[in-house]
């Protein structure tokens, strides 16, 4: 495993280049209006000489509003700054679904990890639901009509397929620490745990809930769903989950580009999370959560996690300490934002409803 020691000496660069690399005002409200050059993230990739801060990582049609700097409070109790991003709910950066198809015999449907008997990925297709039969599950009607329903309107004891209705009106900021801060023990990332933020602006949260209780929450073929408050957010890293799809022979095709190798997005402790490969392999220093510390092209020698080759394939545990609050919507007091990550957390299951997906 990487000593902590290492981390901290490897991003001690990076936090300096944050504030160099940047030009700052003052946003009027407490924060630093963090300005970049709105590159693309494939423009900051090829630069791999200068190394670039969080800020420029993000792919700009994905912000709703400029990047700053505020004060902030991690889970451990350490005062620092952090950068706070507001994206879209449903950012206009991607194309949502397929997800529940209408019968039991189309190929029109999305994905799901299914962790009853016979584990494993699966295309929402004939031979699921055929499984399901065979499992005890009823699922469709006699014409082969799938029982498809909102999370908030599910039916108490109906086996559905569930697919939440999407709500664009709001936005949600995140809080990124500008300089990680390793915690003393690795924090698990369990079912919904909030792992982080991609660069294309979506949410990225743990696996989706069972099941096995009779409400299968769909996944579209990039891994990605509607949550009950109507927020888009990935279960998968979206840009690697091609080579996990044809692994399990799911007949299904991701529209996000696919590359291995490429940085999918930030964790909410500070730290990158890319493909699965480093320089087109599969890295063998790896620590228990998936991370080691490497030369990247965009950020230079430091540590960052990996996507693995399992399904759902997110690191399954973080090493660094998030803010408080590090999730929250500035315009919707309702919104669920459950997390089983550790006291960082905020929010739960819709109150009356079944786990959010």
């Amino acid at each position: 495993m990487i000593a902590p020691g290492s981390r901290l000496l490897a991003l001690a660069l990076v936090g300096a280049l944050v504030v160099a690399a940047c030009g700052s005002s003052d946003d009027g409200a407490g924060g630093t209006t963090t300005t970049t050059d709105a590159a693309s993230p494939s423009t900051t990739a090829a630069a791999a000489s200068e190394p670039v801060t969080v800020a420029e990582l993000f792919d700009p049609d994905a912000l709703a509003a400029e990047v700053t700097e505020v004060d902030c409070t991690l889970e451990n109790g350490s005062t620092t700054s952090c950068h706070r991003l507001v994206v879209a709910s449903i950012p206009g950066t991607v194309d949502p679904g397929p997800f529940c198809p209408p019968t039991v015999d189309s190929d029109e449907g999305g994905i799901f990890t299914w962790d009853g008997d016979d584990p494993g990925l699966y295309a929402l297709d004939a031979s699921f639901w055929s499984l399901m039969d065979q499992q005890g599950y009823s699922f469709a009607d006699a014409d082969g009509s799938l029982h498809i329903a909102d999370p908030a309107d599910a039916a108490p004891g109906q086996d559905s397929c569930l697919e939440a209705t999407p709500d664009d009106s709001y936005t949600l900021a995140v809080l990124l620490p500008t300089a990680p801060e390793d915690l003393d023990e690795p924090t698990d990332l369990g079912t919904v745990s909030q792992v982080g933020l991609a660069l294309d602006g979506v949410t990225i949260f743990g696996d989706a809930p069972s099941g096995t209780s009779g409400a299968i929450p769909a996944l579209d073929p990039c891994g990605g769903h509607v949550d009950p408050s109507g927020y888009y957010h990935w279960h998968f890293g979206a840009t690697s989950i091609q080579s996990n799809l044809d692994a399990a022979g799911v007949p299904r095709e991701c529209g996000e580009p696919q590359d291995e190798d490429a940085i999918f997005g930030v964790a909410f402790d500070g730290y990158a999370i890319y493909g699965p490969h480093h320089d087109g392999t599969d890295p063998t220093d790896l620590d228990e959560c998936s991370g080691h510390v490497a030369t990247t092209a965009e950020l230079g020698e430091v540590y960052h996690y990996h996507l693995t080759d399992q399904s759902p394939n997110l690191p399954s545990c973080r090493v660094g300490a998030t803010a408080q609050d590090k999730l929250s919507s500035p315009d919707n007091d309702a919104v669920s934002l459950p997390d089983t990550g550790g006291p960082g957390g905020a929010g739960g299951a819709p109150p009356g409803g079944p786990p959010a997906p």
